[in-house]
This record gives C-alpha cells, sequence and structure tokens, in this order.
C-alpha cells in the first residue's frame, strides 16, 4: 500500500510532515517587517522602488543566490482607512536563520538598506548588526502559515537543477542528429559545463 511500510509483517503507516504556523518551513524562513516611515521620505521611497528595476542597483539585491523574493511596499491605507503614519512593509523568504541574512545585509549593502529603512524611525544604522537584528525582531511580524514550494532546497540547489535540466534539454534536441562519436563529444561537453551543477 503506497505510503506505509512494512515492519515485522504489519504495515506501518508512513509518517507525514506536519504544517505548522510561523515563519519557517523545512530550511527555509520568511521576514516581514510593518515599520513606519517619514511622511517626507515617501516620495523619494516611492521613487526609488519604481526605478530599481532599471537601475544597476538590482544587482545589489541579486547578488544574494539564498533570497528567493523579496519586496518592499510603502502603505498609506489598509482596508481602505487612512493610517495616520506610512508605513513600510517589508517581505522576503531565503535559506536559513534570518540573522545570517541580515548580517549579509548589513556588510555588503548598507547603504541601501540605510537609505530604504532609513528613512524610518528609530532605524540603527548599521554595521555593526546587533542593534539592527535587534531593531528587526522588535518589529517583525509571525506568520500565521508559511508554505514555501522547495522547504529543503536552497536556492542555489535549485539553481543547479534548473541549469541542468535546461542543459540536458539542449544535448536531448541534438541527440538524434549527431554520430556515435559526436554525442560522446557533446556528452562530454554537457558534463563539463554543468560540473559544478552535479
Amino acid at each position: 500500500m503506497p505510503g506505509k511500510a512494512a515492519v515485522g509483517g504489519r504495515r506501518i503507516p508512513k509518517p507525514q510532515r506536519v504544517v505548522t504556523g510561523g515563519n519557517t518551513a523545512g530550511r527555509m524562513t520568511a521576514l516581514t517587517l510593518f515599520t513606519p516611515i517619514r511622511k517626507q521620505w515617501v516620495w523619494a521611497l516611492r521613487a526609488a522602488f519604481g526605478a530599481v528595476p532599471y537601475l544597476p542597483i538590482r544587482s545589489h539585491i541579486i547578488q544574494f543566490n539564498f533570497i528567493k523574493f523579496v519586496r518592499w511596499t510603502v502603505v498609506e491605507r489598509l482596508d481602505g482607512e487612512k493610517l495616520n503614519y506610512p508605513y513600510l512593509f517589508f517581505e522576503s523568504n531565503f535559506d536559513g536563520p534570518w540573522q545570517h541574512y541580515i548580517d549579509a545585509f548589513a556588510y555588503v549593502i548598507p547603504k541601501d538598506i540605510r537609505f530604504v529603512w532609513g528613512r524610518g524611525i528609530d532605524f540603527p544604522y548599521p554595521p555593526p548588526t546587533e542593534p539592527l537584528k535587534a531593531w528587526i525582531a522588535a518589529n517583525s511580524m509571525e506568520g500565521g502559515t508559511y508554505y514555501c514550494a522547495h522547504e529543503d532546497l536552497s536556492t542555489r540547489e535549485i539553481q543547479s537543477a534548473v541549469a541542468v535540466r535546461e542543459g540536458f534539454w539542449a544535448l536531448q534536441e541534438q541527440a538524434p542528429l549527431l554520430s556515435p562519436s559526436e554525442f560522446k563529444a557533446a556528452w562530454e561537453q554537457f558534463l563539463t559545463e554543468h560540473q559544478a551543477h552535479l
């Protein structure tokens, strides 16, 4: 029977993964912050967020290959009601504990996060990271349920799998047109080019 194993002649149900609430799923962690920002800086943040996809600064975030998703949003209304202060809504999920993630942010792109979160109140300009971690812990929101499609795989592992798959598909398309010696050369080239991903 699927999902069961035989032990001493008896069929024992296979343990099922229990879905739990919170900010973790397998090796993945979600981080959500909702922090007030000074009204006079709303225009600057909106302009910056709109321009980022077209500027080299975009690569500052993309360089972190442990991040699956990251987004900043300015929120001035909630459920149709205007808030007393605008808020910066930050969402991200990534491999491992959030403390490591913040270390990378604080030391690799400190100017970027100073510009974004520094428009808010009581932001501790990093580095060092400990005051920043305390600020994030005080402003983070616990998720009710966190789902991740590939919770046991790191972002790097997923990228490697995609690279191998695409390379294999390309080889598969070529294969019917190749002689045995040409296929051998193409196979060896595939292995060489994708060795780092295997």
